[in-house]
């Protein structure tokens, strides 16, 4: 159970991650809304799941808990990714815009 509650912080962790890079990036308090909301809809069901196990401790194989961290997994890595595209375009206007 110790490695569940570590594996699951350490999950949100990166998603939280990727989300903040991502809010540092935009510069319209409108859209953060919107990425608060998707990083909601990213973090709950693996939280959700985590908490289930804990509290019931099945005797087998929770597969939908395996499936909810390779969700949070893929969504951090998109969400990084996206992050990290924002960040690199928004590095880049901003040089294009002190060269003018």
């Amino acid at each position: 159970m110790s490695n569940l509650v570590t594996l699951t912080i350490v999950s949100e962790a990166f998603l939280l991650l990727s989300f903040i890079i991502i809010i540092l990036s935009t510069k319209n308090p409108k859209k953060n809304v919107l990425w608060v909301i998707l990083f909601i809809i990213g973090a709950a069901p693996l939280l959700y799941l985590a908490i289930d196990h804990v509290k019931n401790d099945y005797m087998d194989a929770n597969i939908g808990l395996g499936l909810a961290f390779m969700y949070t997994w893929l969504y951090s890595a998109v969400a990084f990714i996206i992050g990290i595209i924002l960040l690199v375009k928004k590095k880049r206007n901003n040089n294009i815009s002190k060269e003018l």
